[in-house]
C-alpha cells in the first residue's frame, strides 16, 4: 500500500506540480513558491507514490477577502484544496485539512478558516464534519479569473462564506 505524505512544494517539485494541477489564471506554482519564500503562504502537496495528488495553500496574513479579514484578521486561510478525481474520498483532503491545522497550531493560531459556497448542508461537506462552523463575517462575493480548456478567460463571482474552526486555546 502507497504511503500518503503531505510537504511543502519546493523547487524540484515544480514541474511535476504544473503537468498535474492548472495553477490559478495569472500565476504560476513558481510564483506560489516564491510567495511561500517570503512566509505569506505555505503550499502543501501530497504525495502518493511520488506523484502529486492534491494540494492546498493557507495564507498566514488573515483572509484573502479584506471585509473578512477585517473581522478575523489572525485567522489563517486554507484555499485552492485540490484534490485529483481519481484519488478522491480516500481521506487525502482531510489528511491536507490536517496538516494545515497542525502547521497553524504550531505558529499559535487559535482559529483556522477557509471560503466554501455559501449553501453548503453538514450531510454532505467535508468541511462541516471536520469541526468548521459559519463565521460571523457573512457572505461575501469570491471573485476569480480562470480559463477553460479553449482559451477563453472567464470572471468568477460566487457567493461564499468563511467558515471557521478553533484550534487553540
Amino acid at each position: 500500500m502507497a504511503r500518503l505524505t503531505i510537504r511543502q512544494i519546493e523547487k524540484s517539485d515544480l514541474d511535476k506540480m504544473d503537468c498535474t494541477f492548472k495553477s490559478e489564471l495569472g500565476r504560476t506554482h513558481a510564483d506560489d513558491l516564491h510567495d511561500q519564500s517570503l512566509s505569506d503562504i505555505s503550499f502543501f502537496v501530497a504525495w502518493l507514490d511520488g506523484n502529486p495528488v492534491g494540494h492546498t495553500l493557507v495564507r498566514w496574513l488573515g483572509p484573502r477577502d479584506a471585509a473578512v479579514r477585517e473581522d478575523y484578521p489572525n485567522c489563517p486561510e486554507i484555499y485552492r484544496l485540490r484534490v485529483l478525481k481519481e484519488f478522491r474520498s480516500q481521506g487525502i483532503a482531510t489528511a491536507i485539512i490536517s496538516k494545515c491545522e497542525n502547521e497553524a497550531l504550531k505558529r499559535d493560531c487559535l482559529l483556522i478558516g477557509l471560503g466554501t459556497h455559501s449553501n453548503i448542508t453538514s450531510k454532505d461537506n467535508l468541511y462541516i464534519r471536520l469541526g468548521y462552523k459559519p463565521s460571523t463575517a457573512g457572505n461575501y462575493i469570491d471573485t476569480y479569473k480562470t480559463r477553460s480548456d479553449n482559451g477563453t478567460v472567464a470572471t468568477i463571482r460566487k457567493e461564499a462564506q468563511f467558515l471557521i474552526k478553533r484550534i487553540g486555546d
